[in-house]
């Protein structure tokens, strides 16, 4: 009996080893990829990294390297209906500020942060290790643009749909904030009202036709 369990640990051991040597050699073939001039996009649409979306070092890696345009965070066959956000950053002068991060996290189409559960580590987890994310650094107009899938709210939740967003820029303080849509049935009443009342953006969807596929459009304009 002693020796099974022993040679089962072995097996774990070695494998947990080579797990790991492999997710450092996906590491370096996305930060070589990345400083070559692949954009953003490309590496969070790629299914062979998809496993390392929660890490920390992967993360760090997509905002050092992130990039202005289009930012696309989701597979073409993930589920839910597909989305674009279109957003311009301005101070509160109403002047764009170029340059900014920013930093978008979201459910997907079950409400669900991570891939097999609906948070990670909770609250904090969802913030630094969320499945669907990504960086975008804003144009000289201020602008960037998200094209992602409309998440769901929390299972077991009255709380709507949203996505998280921060924002960073030189000579500002951060600013957070979460992204609603007016189409969404949960947001209604007192709901509402509160989400109105911690300056949230709420949005009307566009229906839209673009090269991308993308069945309505959104709009956000955030102040710092």
């Amino acid at each position: 009996m002693k020796k099974i369990l022993l040679t089962t640990l072995y097996i774990s051991f070695l494998f947990n080893v080579v797990a790991q040597n492999d997710s450092l050699e996906l590491l370096k073939e996305v930060e070589t990829r990345l400083k070559t001039g692949v954009p953003v996009s490309t590496i969070l649409t790629n299914k062979e990294y998809l496993l390392l979306h929660s890490a920390t070092a992967f993360r760090k890696i997509i905002e050092a390297n992130c990039n202005m345009g289009i930012l696309k965070i989701t597979t073409a066959d993930e589920p839910g209906k597909k989305i674009r956000v279109l957003g311009i950053v301005r101070n509160t002068s109403e002047k764009p500020i170029s340059g900014a991060l920013v930093y978008l996290y979201q459910t997907d189409s079950k409400g669900w942060y991570a891939r097999d559960a609906p948070h990670v580590l909770q609250f904090e987890g969802d913030m630094r290790h969320a499945r669907l994310f990504g960086y975008v650094k804003t144009d000289s107009s201020g602008q960037f643009e998200l094209h992602t899938i409309k998440p769901s709210g929390y299972p077991r939740s009255d709380l709507p749909a949203h996505i998280h967003v921060h924002i960073t820029a030189n000579g500002y303080r951060s600013y957070v904030t979460e992204f609603l849509f007016d189409d969404d049935e949960r947001l209604v009443d007192g709901i509402r009202k509160q989400a109105e009342q911690n300056q949230f953006l709420i949005s009307k969807p566009e229906k839209v036709k673009t090269p991308f596929d993308q069945q309505f459009s959104y709009r956000m304009i955030l102040f710092k």
